[in-house]
């Protein structure tokens, strides 16, 4: 039996209306769109689609910024991928692809498909490192002795391909989509190694806070019950 599509109360939008930068509004939003595909619930998202709209993209002074604000919550969904899996990504990713009006679609060629395999691994391996390299509780040998396979789709297509790209959204609002998605998968450990990446990269404990917030309080909303607790914020790795 389906369950009905779940209604967001306006109460929900309210953080980023208090926010003067368009752009931090927009990553709220990608942040809660990322959610929602992460929690199974992409047909919530033409409600946050909505509001985006309304208190962002009509904001803009042009279609070309709009476009733009656009391709950023996009590619915040497209590197979900490597948390969330293709499944649930695709729905989310078509459901959203039909809230957006034919003169903000991005109609051309792939920008990762113009990309030089070389360079995307180098780029992966750099932006690999920057998230664990300074984390002492972070063992980079394991994915290796569990299956090397494993290790050489996280390290050389994901995060070469998908994570560390960077055309669109830089590495701080990567790690955000990134932490949004792991929000919606419940997995603690991942949750930890990544909030040290966004630590590093630039975020405040008070940014995590605030995201924790933000994708647990949806959760709560969407009556998803979550096995583990609310992750520890982390300290910044020295």
């Amino acid at each position: 039996m389906s369950v009905p599509t779940p209604t967001i109360s306006d109460s929900f939008f309210a953080p980023p209306l208090d926010q003067s930068d368009v752009e931090l509004r927009a990553r709220w939003y990608m942040c809660t769109i990322i959610s929602l595909s992460s929690l199974n619930y992409p047909d919530v998202i033409p409600q946050v689609y909505e509001h985006f709209s309304k208190h962002v993209l009509s904001t803009l002074a042009s279609d070309e910024e709009r476009k733009r604000t656009v391709a950023c919550v996009r590619e915040g969904l497209i590197k979900s991928t490597g948390i969330v899996g293709a499944a649930r990504t695709g729905n989310a990713m078509r459901i959203l692809g039909n809230c957006i009006p034919e003169n903000l679609r991005d109609a051309g060629v792939p920008l990762r498909s113009q990309e030089l395999e070389d360079l995307a691994r180098e780029r992966g391996k750099r932006f690999w490192s920057n998230i664990y390299a300074r984390n002492k509780d972070f063992d980079p040998g394991a994915s290796v002795r569990a299956s090397p396979d494993y290790a050489f789709v996280v390290r050389d297509v994901l995060y070469a391909r998908v994570f560390s790209f960077d055309g669109i959204i830089d590495d701080l609002t990567t790690g955000y989509a990134i932490v949004s998605a792991l929000y919606g998968m419940d997995t603690p450990n991942q949750l930890q190694h990544h909030m040290k990446g966004m630590l590093i990269n630039g975020a405040t404990k008070q940014d995590l806070v605030d995201l924790r917030e933000q994708c647990l309080g949806l959760a709560e909303i969407l009556g998803v019950q979550k096995r583990y607790g609310a992750a520890p914020i982390p300290q910044k790795p020295a």
